[in-house]
C-alpha cells in the first residue's frame, strides 16, 4: 500500500478498499476499481488524535468521535490537509472515521494512521461483507485480499455533516439519529461510561 497498491480488508461495517490517501496514482487506481465513482473517498484514521490533525474538528464533532469511535460513525468536515482532487473529488469538506476494529485499525497504524476507506464493491453494487464476496466481485483489480471474517455489522456507517448548530445526516446506518442528538457538548461521556 506505501507504494501505492490498493487492498481489502475487513471493517467493522463492510469490507473496504484502502490506499494512500495522499497517494494521486493510488487513488486513481482506485477510482478506476470502483467505475464511475462521483463521490469523495473517506478517509479512515487510526485515533481521534489523527482526526484532529487532518479535518476541523470543533467541540461537537470532538463529542461525538469521543463517543461513537471507534465505531460506525463518519463525519463530513473540512480539511486541515490539502488531499489530491482524486480523494476530494474537488469538495471542500473530507469523511473522516476511526472504525471499530482490531484489523483494520493495524492496517491503518502500520500505513502511517490514514488509510481510504471506501466500500469493497464496484460503484453500484452491494457492498462485500466478506472476504469470498470481495474476490468474487473485484478479482485481480486488487492488489490483495486481508481476510478478517464476516463483517458484523454488515452495513455502512452512519453518515453524518455537522453545521455550527446542528447535525445532518447524509446516509443513515449503525447509529441513529436519536443517539447522536442525545451526544452533549458539555457533558459528553465515552461508550465505555454510558
Amino acid at each position: 500500500m506505501k507504494s501505492g497498491g490498493v487492498v481489502a480488508f475487513p471493517t467493522d461495517t463492510v469490507y473496504g478498499l484502502g490506499c494512500d490517501p495522499l497517494n494521486d496514482k493510488a487513488l486513481r487506481k482506485l477510482q478506476w476499481i470502483k467505475g464511475r465513482r462521483r463521490e469523495p473517498f473517506p478517509v479512515l484514521v487510526a485515533s481521534q488524535a489523527l482526526a484532529n490533525r487532518i479535518a476541523v474538528m470543533d467541540r461537537k464533532a470532538n463529542a461525538l468521535a469521543s463517543t461513537f469511535w471507534p465505531g460506525p460513525l463518519t463525519m463530513v468536515l473540512r480539511p486541515k490537509v490539502n488531499f489530491p482532487h482524486s480523494l476530494t473529488m474537488r469538495r471542500k469538506t473530507i469523511a473522516v472515521r476511526c472504525p471499530g476494529n482490531r484489523v483494520a485499525l493495524k492496517l491503518i497504524q502500520g500505513c502511517g494512521g490514514l488509510l481510504t476507506g471506501t466500500s469493497a464493491n464496484i460503484t453500484g453494487r452491494a457492498p462485500c461483507t466478506h472476504a469470498r464476496a470481495v474476490r468474487q466481485s473485484l478479482g485481480d483489480r486488487i492488489d490483495a485480499v486481508v481476510d478478517g471474517g464476516p463483517s458484523p455489522l454488515r452495513r455502512s456507517s452512519t453518515v453524518i455533516r455537522l453545521y455550527s448548530r446542528r447535525v445532518r445526516i447524509l446516509r443513515k446506518g449503525p447509529i441513529l439519529g436519536s443517539q447522536i442528538r442525545r451526544v452533549r457538548i458539555d457533558t459528553h461521556q465515552s461508550r465505555r461510561t454510558r
